[in-house]
């Protein structure tokens, strides 16, 4: 009957032990499995204003005053020029007009000019805007290093998108061994007579030895 009793009480013993252990095993591995839920990971670091996972499908376009137009750009970024030393200089021909998105043209004017203004450190950047081949043609210069094309055309997707979505388009040049050109041409005005006349590329003011900071028309 003892003999019987200690058995029935090593039993038991033992089943609570593997009932115990298991709880435990089980644990650490809800414990292990636990590091694999979005929860418990750290939070990817928000992405800039300016990129978007989805590009923007719709515009309210309409007849736009391009030197008004780059004038708010170029105001907007006048700190930043102010801070790396760069002089903005501007050309824009007179009464000229383009149809186009507000809200968007002023993001591409600031994404393109903002680049140019980090790789133009200590110089100028130039912002042009004539009337070329039916189209309104955005030349924005820089006197700094030669970038690399493929990076700087990576680093513009955004702007490119926005200006096709519209019907532009846009160009990266990048000569050795200093100075970067980045145009978009955008559609002009709806009405043919609002057209203003072509000029000639050749007659655009080269970029300024900058002399201060500040935006300065280049005549």
């Amino acid at each position: 009957m003892a003999s019987a009793v200690g058995l029935l009480g090593a039993g038991w013993g033992l089943a609570t032990g593997l009932c115990l252990g298991f709880l435990v095993l089980l644990g650490w591995r809800d414990r292990r499995h636990a590091v694999i839920f979005p929860s418990d990971r750290a939070s990817p670091a928000p992405k800039p204003a300016w990129h978007s996972d989805k590009p923007l499908m719709t515009f309210e376009s309409r007849e736009l005053d391009v030197e008004q137009e780059v004038s708010a750009a170029l105001a907007q970024l006048q700190d930043v020029a102010h801070r790396d030393r760069v002089e903005l200089q501007m050309a824009v021909q007179p009464k000229l007009a383009m149809w186009a998105d507000p809200c968007a043209l002023q993001q591409m004017l600031i994404g393109v000019v903002s680049q140019a203004i980090e790789r133009a450190e200590g110089t100028a950047v130039l912002v042009s805007a004539v009337w070329h081949g039916g189209r309104v043609q955005v030349t924005v210069m820089d006197d700094g290093p030669a970038g690399d094309r493929a990076v700087l055309i990576g680093r513009l997707r955004e702007v490119g998108q926005c200006a096709a979505l519209q019907g532009g388009t846009l160009e990266v040049e990048c000569r050795r061994p200093s100075g970067n050109k980045v145009m978009f041409r955008m559609p002009g005005p709806v009405s043919r007579d609002a057209e203003p006349a072509e000029q000639d590329l050749s007659d655009l003011p080269p970029i300024r030895a900058a002399s201060r900071t500040g935006v300065v028309a280049v005549s």
